[in-house]
Formats: structure tokens, sequence, C-alpha cells
């Protein structure tokens, strides 16, 4: 499509209009048109917002944290599939980063038990004395999305 070729309306009625010679045409005189250029489209950026990418999880960080688990749920210790790597410690509605120190792996169940359940805190520190132990300078700060570095 020519960027100077638009639709216009006169009293009701819709007509071509080409903003060079700036007058109404018809389709022929568009199609053989010396000057015709074409629209340049731009490709659309991400719009997440960048806590949202901070905080989402990578394919790698989960394949990574799946394999530190053992394949299994941190909890009940049932095998689960790699996408179940995907349990935050610090929330990510709190502001919880989708790096391999603040994931584990949790099965269905002990996930919805770990986020909502009765056992909640029981768990919470579970997992950070699971974290704990698994990373020698492990910080509950480090784990927060900060927007600024100071």
């Amino acid at each position: 499509m020519c960027k100077y070729f638009c639709w216009r309306t006169r009293k009701g009625i819709k007509y071509k209009y080409c903003r060079l010679s700036k007058g109404e045409i018809e389709y022929e005189d568009c199609h053989d048109c010396k000057n015709k250029e074409y629209k340049q489209y731009k490709k659309q950026k991400s719009k997440k917002h960048k806590r949202t990418i901070a905080t989402d999880i990578q394919n790698g960080v989960k394949e990574s944290v799946w394999k530190r688990d053992g394949y299994k749920c941190i909890f009940c210790h049932k095998k689960v599939p790699m996408f179940n790597a995907n349990a935050h410690f610090i929330p990510r509605s709190q502001g919880g980063l989708g790096i391999v120190e603040n994931i584990f792996t949790a099965c269905n169940k002990c996930h919805q038990e770990q986020d909502n359940g009765l056992e909640t805190q029981k768990m919470e520190q579970e997992v950070e004395e699971y974290l704990k132990g698994k990373y020698e300078n492990w910080n509950k700060e480090n784990l927060v999305y900060k927007k600024y570095n100071f």
C-alpha cells in the first residue's frame, strides 16, 4: 500500500485520495504512479514492564532448578516434569526475581499448599533452609526486584 494513499469521506461517500497529488484518484492512478512509496512497518517491541521481565522464569532457569532439585518436588519427593520448576520463594507479587536462588521445584499440590494452604509458614521455612543449603551466600534481599540499584 502506498504511503500517500488514504480513504476520505465527503457527504457520507468514501473516495480514494492521494496526499502527494492532493486530490481524488482512481485505483489505477495509484497503482501506476511513479512516485509510489510503500509504508515501512516497524517491528513491535515487547510491551512487558521491566519488573515483569525480571520476575519471569526463563526456560534455562527452570531446567537448572529442575536438575538441582533432582527432578522431583522438594516437599513430597514425587518426580515431576520440568514445568513444575516454577515456584517462587519470594512471590512475583512481592517482586521475587526469576533466578535460580529464588525458584524451587514443587508438584501442583505442594505448590498450591505452599502458596495458599494452612502449612504455608512451615513450608516457606523449609524452602528457605533448603535454598540456604544449596547456595553459600544466599540472601533474601538479593531475590527482590529493585527499580534503582542503590
